[in-house]
């Protein structure tokens, strides 16, 4: 039969197996070194009051016999008789290691072969033949004599201890394994199905600990399945509209060539491409595509970010204090404020755009605010998600291609940094990207 290969089994036994071996050792040394010498010692006393009963039996006058045979009966569960007792004496079938050490003691203090009896009508007597002086005694030991067992007792805590030592045992194995098991339950039911089914995150804290990533991984998973799902289907629908134009532009180019359509179909090409440029860079994104970082001031950056765009109704406020350096990917930042400041002229209205920047030693938070609309407040937390539009009729010239506010969270979530949209009372929308900083390190 093969054993169960299981982490429950395996751990049970590695544990079970040591801690009985351990016993085992623990019961060797004790019985060697304690239990045997204490009765091979107690055999010798027993065995030195027998002889020296015995001899003093002898010695004594006939008639003071009688009351030293009852002393001994009544105080030291001895009895000595010249006459043998009821029932027929037969030597011990099996003997116990105090027998053994029992027999040795008398046959050492009388110099002949002795050995220990029981008679049939006496179940709870040991006898033993003494030689004293011309003739033989029956000398019998009551088990109550012999009081303790150290071998039976030393078996009995061995199997106590094995029991206590196996429950034990499987009680701690099972608590531990128990949160794995659902763990890896859980890992199958996401295999299989892809759908999040949380763990509960209780026990100790290391495995409360495993559970709560687990959860928050398989959280995320589900996340991006359904990111994908979104993103192919925004790339469907979006790519159909600009493809249907197509179709009808070149049925018409069939029977002449008009600049106009012509156009047109460039215009959709475009449209395209610049859709299918940004469903690659969004997917380069989810996964962790990293650039390098290097120490930058920010302030500079900002200033060459507007004076790229001056077309674009754009304004700096900067600190009034030094410079604001940070060791950042400024690739990574560009690609963030660029978007930023496109979804801001695409929404804003006409109004001036303004990007500010805030400077400490902990963070730096740069934000653009523009004067248009704003978004709906429940609609603060959605406008992250792929192909998400405010404008329903999907026009890439009102509504964007709906991937410029996802791009912009995947980045800052990838470099650890923080993005909020927030109203403003005095209308317009403030995008506030928070970068931490390494204190001293990026202020210098």
């Amino acid at each position: 039969m093969r054993f169960p290969n299981t982490l429950f089994a395996r751990t049970s036994l590695t544990i079970t197996g040591a801690l009985a071996l351990f016993m085992l050792f623990t019961g060797f040394v004790i019985l060697n070194y304690i239990l045997l010498p204490v009765g091979k010692q107690s055999a010798e006393d027993l065995a030195a009051l027998m002889v020296l009963s015995a001899k003093t039996w002898a010695e004594l006058p006939v008639e003071a016999r009688s009351d030293f045979q009852k002393e001994l009966r009544s105080n030291h569960d001895l009895i000595l008789d010249p006459s043998p007792p009821e029932g027929e004496l037969e030597p011990l079938s099996l003997h116990s290691p105090y027998m053994l050490f029992l027999e040795e003691a008398l046959s050492n203090r009388t110099g002949q072969p002795l050995h220990v009896h029981r008679a049939e009508n006496t179940p709870d007597w040991y006898w033993t033949i003494l030689p004293a002086a011309d003739q033989e005694l029956f000398v019998g030991v009551h088990h109550d004599h012999i009081g303790a067992e150290p071998p039976r007792a030393a078996i009995i805590i061995l199997l106590g201890a094995s029991l206590f030592i196996l429950l034990t045992t499987l009680l701690v194995v099972r608590r531990i394994t128990h949160p794995l098991e659902a763990l890896s339950r859980g890992v199958m039911r996401l295999g299989s199905s892809g759908q999040h089914h949380p763990l509960p995150e209780t026990g100790p804290e290391e495995l409360a600990s495993l559970a709560r990533k687990f959860n928050q991984l398989s959280r995320e998973i589900e996340q991006l399945l359904e990111n994908r799902t979104i993103l192919l289907g925004g790339i469907s629908h979006d790519l159909r509209t600009p493809l249907a134009r197509l179709g009808i532009a070149i049925e018409l180019l069939q029977d002449k060539e008009d600049p106009v359509l012509l156009r047109d179909i460039r215009r959709d090409l475009e449209e395209m491409d610049g859709l299918i440029a940004r469903t690659l860079e969004l997917a380069r994104l989810m996964k962790g595509d990293k650039t390098p970082a290097e120490k930058i001031d920010l302030g500079e950056l900002l200033e060459r970010l507007v004076s790229a765009r001056s077309n674009d109704n754009l304004e700096t406020r900067l600190p009034a204090q030094e410079n604001c350096w940070a060791t950042i990917s400024p690739v990574i930042l560009q690609r963030i404020l660029n978007n930023l400041v496109d979804n801001a002229i695409l929404h804003g209205g006409t109004g001036t755009i303004v990007v500010r920047l805030e400077c400490n030693r902990h963070r730096a938070r740069i934000c653009v605010v523009d004067q248009g609309p704003g978004i709906p407040e429940d609609q603060l937390d959605k406008v992250y998600q792929p192909f998400h539009r405010l404008e329903p009729s999907r026009n890439l010239n009102t509504g964007g291609s709906g991937l410029g506010l996802t791009i912009v969270q995947q980045l800052a979530e990838l470099q650890g940094w923080q993005i909020r949209l927030e109203n403003r009372s005095s209308g317009g929308l403030r995008a506030c990207l928070t970068i931490p900083l390494n204190d001293a390190a990026d202020a210098s």
